[in-house]
């Protein structure tokens, strides 16, 4: 199936879904706002502090709950963000557009397996650089049913299958960045990809839907 085709597909799934959802509207939401705080601030020796969005950023992404963090353990840190929406929202952030925006260049990108609880999957990484700074990024689609992808067309299609099935529709967009020190590229996604397999493990407990 060609690019063309997958996107239409995913298009018409949209559109069943959205005009389902108006008219058809859940009675609560699925997660409470805030819930995503729940996540640990320790985590196998990382320590957490919180770090806000910007108003204008948190308008633009219209969420429905956002967990922005810097994460620190010895002489390392990482960023670790979650941005949620439920029920009648689609977005699915594209970390590509937002580093290119902010005069980032993309130097390499691929994909790399992560085991959770309920088996591996392909999460997405990219190495960006500016100004003769390096940062690398992991990131992967969490959604209803406990879907875990890289995929973003997989994301969208499961996301509008949800609100035909069950008119509960949830998804989270998840990434883990950390600054490329000495040029040691692999050191940086091992040290996102550890990073990312632990908070896999927490994850589901906050997206249950009774």
């Amino acid at each position: 199936m060609n690019a063309v085709a997958r996107v239409a597909i995913v298009s018409i799934l949209l559109l069943g879904a959205a005009a389902y959802v108006y008219l058809n509207p859940p009675d609560e939401m699925a997660v409470v706002p805030g819930t995503l705080a729940g996540f640990p601030m320790r985590l196998s020796g990382w320590s957490g502090e919180e770090r806000n969005f910007d108003d204008v950023v948190i308008e633009e992404l219209d969420a429905d709950d956002v967990l922005s963090r810097k994460y620190t353990k010895d002489d390392q840190s990482l960023w670790f963000i979650v941005i949620f929406h439920q029920n009648e929202r689609y977005g699915a952030h594209d970390p590509l557009v937002c580093y290119r925006s902010q005069g980032w260049s993309v130097v390499d990108e691929g994909t790399v397996a992560l085991s959770r609880p309920r088996g591996r999957f392909d999460a997405n990484w990219a190495l960006f650089e500016s100004r003769g700074h390096r940062r690398l990024a992991l990131y992967w689609w969490y959604t209803a049913g406990d879907l875990a992808t890289g995929d973003r067309d997989q994301f969208f299609a499961r996301m509008a299958r949800s609100g035909i099935v069950s008119n509960v529709t949830f998804g989270a967009f998840i990434r883990v960045s950390t600054v490329v020190v000495n040029d040691d590229v692999a050191k940086a996604r091992e040290t996102v990809v550890a990073f990312a397999e632990e908070a896999l493990r927490h994850l589901p407990a906050l997206f249950e839907v009774e």
